[in-house]
């Protein structure tokens, strides 16, 4: 729900403030990414019940700390290549949902909800990454949309969800 809420707030400033919005997301993706990965370490960490979920999780760790550190070691070259690499980083975890959320079908009744992020995720990706939008406005202004998308399915998927073993932790 938290991870929602976050992404619903980054659309709605990417639509209110899109060129300063750019900028904080080059700023700040990193650190955001890196949270994430540590989050779902603590995840795997506490997760003993569902063992099939743990393999999923610790790849989009990996994934997560592997763009993280793209996005923190360098600021200047995170801030032009912002597009490629948050498109990029959406693509492969796309991909990553989607395939979990195939392998886990008969173990997560929720596992609809994160074919949908998975498949959202790889539509908003590609479209990042051949984007006709050469504008960092432009650019934002998808994020943004990507944002309220995915926040509201967060969401949905919390309330509608609510006993652990209908959804992945993944959805962090």
């Amino acid at each position: 729900m938290t991870v929602g809420v976050v992404f619903l707030v980054i659309g709605v400033m990417a639509f209110l403030h899109p060129l300063s919005s750019y900028v904080k997301l080059a700023k700040y993706a990193g650190a955001g990414l890196l949270i994430n990965g540590i989050l779902l370490q603590a995840v795997i960490v506490v997760n003993k019940k569902y063992p099939q979920e743990n393999l999923w999780m610790q790849i989009e760790s990996i994934l997560d700390f592997l763009f993280a550190l793209l996005l923190l070691i360098n600021p200047l070259l995170s801030f032009i290549l912002l597009d490629y690499l948050i498109g990029i980083w959406i693509l492969l975890v796309g991909i990553l949902k989607i395939l979990a959320a195939l392998s886990l079908r008969r173990v997560v009744r929720g596992w609809r909800f994160i074919l949908l992020v998975g498949i959202l995720s790889v539509i908003f990706g590609g479209t990042l990454l051949y984007s006709p939008f050469i504008r960092a406005e432009g650019i934002t202004w998808l994020i943004g949309a990507f944002g309220l998308i995915m926040g509201c399915l967060y969401v949905l998927d919390a309330f509608y969800f609510r006993k652990r073993e209908d959804t992945l932790d993944m959805m962090l």
